[in-house]
């Protein structure tokens, strides 16, 4: 890897990918959610969704046209701890993809039409979304565990949010949150004899901009205390749960130790989980169980669909895993674990992409360069005592959030029943 930086105050890390000659690149911001105001969320995607609609004096056509002769593709995206523009392209065209993305962000054009058309199509979006029970439980899920905190809202905004959105809006945000001093680049490729050094600075040298004030991300807290919901989705034959607490970062000692604990209880087609609700009782084609980490904030989360009749039982069940873990976890599945983490993790890194992809992840959530490296090695070194002390320490059975979408009618009784929390009854989304 090399790093410089730009006169400007852009980072840039560059990675060697010996025959990856389509490049990627990630221009990160290190602007959190959280910067949007709570009436106008939904901004920062808007945003992302019209940098490439046109720039540098070109008009939506003629920018796409511009991308197309060179083979690139372009987007911009937010999400929970940052906002990046990506570009993927030949490298043999690579200085013309990079100037692309440098009008992108330096000079984008906003034009109403296509503003509306995105925003337009974003309320689309948005609809589609609730029209998909897996959806809506992962909506419901983060507004039950996140409370008042950002995070507890869509990614791109709600419909009510959206529609109060501005093309000015999307100026003020560029103008405000993109600029160089808080900008990193991420590209990997195999570049032959370019110097991407000095191709970048042609680009992005130049850009001066100061925007508005540095925004500090938001401390999510995780909701303590065991909640029950049900979303009615009529005359569904399965039920769509989820099953939640309080997790770790990535950065927290823990997290290897949790790693391979989690692998064992619900992180692999073998786990607990999965043996007990697909193979033994048959209710399920598959549960998981997976660590979701932000940079302040972590969940240890559950997922899976299961018959109808069969729900209340299988969330019993799982509680019954997550506490029977606690000090279970045997040798056998830590050494499993650790082989599955350690032996394959090359493999993840064969594409520029998947280079780009994790260094993004590191820069968004405050991660040394060197995590990745250094995590595997503390993963190999996590001891039985360690994994049954880490998953001990973190997931707390009785103070889980579960979520159900499915037929109210049916599974009312069974999960008021079930005695895990009082039940709360939430009707789907647009009714």
């Amino acid at each position: 890897m090399e790093e410089r930086r730009l006169d400007n105050g852009m980072r840039i890390l560059v990675y060697q990918c010996p025959g990856q000659y389509v490049v990627a690149a990630s221009l990160l911001f290190d602007v959190p959610l959280n910067a949007e105001t709570c009436d106008r969320e939904g901004v920062a995607g808007l945003t992302g969704r019209c940098l490439t609609q046109g720039a540098a004096g070109r008009t939506a056509e003629e920018f796409a046209d511009a991308l197309a002769l060179c083979g690139a593709d372009l987007d911009g995206s937010a999400f929970p701890d940052g906002f990046a523009v990506r570009l993927s392209v030949p490298v043999t065209h690579l200085r013309s993809g990079l100037d692309l993305l440098a009008d992108a962000v330096t000079e984008p054009t906003f034009a109403a039409a296509d503003f509306e058309r995105e925003k337009r199509l974003r309320l689309q979006d948005i609809d589609q979304a609730h029209a998909y029970p897996q959806h809506v439980a992962a909506e419901q899920l983060n507004e039950m565990l996140f409370g008042t905190a950002r995070a507890a809202r869509p990614v791109g905004g709600s419909t009510g949010t959206v529609e109060e959105i501005t093309r000015a809006d999307l100026v003020s945000y560029a103008d405000t949150h993109l600029q160089p001093a808080n900008a990193t680049l991420v590209i990997a490729g195999d570049f032959l004899d370019v110097d991407v050094h000095d191709v970048a600075a042609a680009g992005l040298g130049g850009w001066e901009h100061v925007g508005g004030r540095v925004v500090e991300g938001e401390q999510a807290q995780v909701h303590d205390g065991p909640q029950l919901a049900l979303v009615d989705w009529p005359d569904a034959p399965q039920a769509t749960v989820r099953v939640a607490g309080e997790g770790v970062t990535r950065g927290d000692p823990r997290w290897p130790a949790l790693f391979v604990a989690n692998y064992a209880v619900g992180g692999n087609f073998s786990s607990r989980v999965n043996t007990v609700l697909r193979e033994q009782k048959g209710v399920t084609y598959g549960a998981s169980s997976t660590l979701d980490t932000g940079r302040r904030a972590g969940i240890v989360s559950v997922s899976t669909a299961v018959r109808s009749d069969a729900t209340a039982q299988s969330l019993a069940d799982i509680v019954a895993i997550v506490a029977a873990a606690r000090g279970a976890i045997t040798d056998d599945e830590v050494a499993t674990a650790i082989r599955a983490a350690t032996e394959s993790a090359a493999l993840g890194f064969e594409r520029s992409d998947a280079v780009v992809g994790r260094v993004e992840m590191l820069l968004s959530q405050g991660l040394p360069l060197g995590h990745v490296d250094a995590n595997l090695e503390r993963i190999r070194q996590v001891t039985t005592e360690q994994a049954n002390a880490a998953y001990a320490d973190v997931v707390r059975p009785g103070d889980l959030t579960v979520v159900v979408v499915g037929d109210a009618a049916s599974l009312r009784q069974p999960l008021a029943g079930w005695g895990y929390a009082e039940l709360q009854e939430i009707d789907p989304p647009g009714q």
